[in-house]
C-alpha cells in the first residue's frame, strides 16, 4: 500500500512526516526522491545567499537570473522528487509479481523509467554549477559555508543520480541494453565529469576561506 505522504506533492507534506516515510521499508520514496528534496534544499541556499549579494550594472542583471533559475530548480527538484517516487511505487509493484514473462517486461519498463528519471535528475543537478561557482565569487565572507553546503548537496545529488542511473541500467539486458540506451550511458558518464567539476569548485572554495 502506497505511503499517505507519498500519494500528494512533496510540497504539501510536512518534511518530519515526509522523512518517517522514507525510513520505512517501503521504497516509496527512495533514494531517487531524497536526492531529489535534497537538490531543492541546495537551491534554496542559492536564493537565500544570492539574496544577501550587493550588486549593480552586470552583475545584478546576472545576480537576477540567478535568483530566478534557483527559485525554478526549487520548484522543478520537488516536482522530480514526486516523479521518482511514482517510478519506485512502479518498480515495486512490479517486482513483487510472481515470476513470469509479464512481470519480466513490467520490470524492464519499471527500470528503464527510473533511469530516465535518474538521468533527469542529474541533468537537472548540474544546470546549478556555473550559478553557484558565480556565487561562491560574489557571496558575502560569513556566507560562503552556506555556499558551500549548497555545492557539496549537489555533489551528493550528482553522485545519487549516478550510482542510480547506473544501477537501473545494469538491471535491463546487458550488451544490446546499452546500444540501446546509449544515451542514458552517455548522460552517466557526464554526470561523472559533473562531479569532477564540483569537487574542483569545492577545493577553490575551501582555499579560499580564511584560516
Amino acid at each position: 500500500m502506497a505511503n499517505s505522504v507519498a500519494q500528494r506533492p512533496i510540497s504539501d507534506a510536512r518534511i518530519g512526516r515526509w522523512l518517517e516515510e522514507l525510513a520505512e521499508s517501503d521504497g516509496n520514496p527512495g533514494g531517487g526522491a531524497a536526492a531529489a528534496l535534497m537538490l531543492a534544499a541546495a537551491a534554496a541556499l542559492m536564493s537565500m545567499s544570492g539574496g544577501y549579494v550587493s550588486a549593480s550594472g552586470t552583475a545584478q542583471s546576472e545576480l537576477t537570473g540567478l535568483l530566478a533559475r534557483a527559485k525554478q530548480l526549487r520548484l522543478d527538484a520537488l516536482a522530480m522528487a514526486d516523479r521518482d517516487a511514482r517510478a519506485s511505487a512502479d518498480f515495486g509493484v512490479a517486482y513483487a509479481q510472481p515470476a513470469s514473462e509479464q512481470r519480466d517486461r513490467r520490470l524492464a519498463q519499471a527500470c528503464l523509467q527510473a533511469a530516465k528519471s535518474s538521468a533527469a535528475l542529474g541533468a537537472l543537478a548540474t544546470t546549478a554549477l556555473d550559478d553557484l561557482r558565480w556565487l561562491s565569487q560574489q557571496a558575502k565572507p560569513q556566507l560562503v559555508a552556506d555556499v558551500a553546503t549548497a555545492l557539496g548537496m549537489l555533489s551528493a545529488v550528482l553522485q545519487a543520480a549516478s550510482s542510480n542511473l547506473r544501477y537501473d541500467l545494469s538491471q535491463l539486458a546487458s550488451g544490446p541494453a546499452q546500444v540501446k540506451h546509449a544515451g542514458l550511458w552517455d548522460t552517466a558518464a557526464s554526470l561523472d565529469r559533473a562531479m569532477q567539476y564540483a569537487g574542483e569548485l569545492a577545493a577553490r572554495i575551501d582555499a579560499g576561506i580564511k584560516r
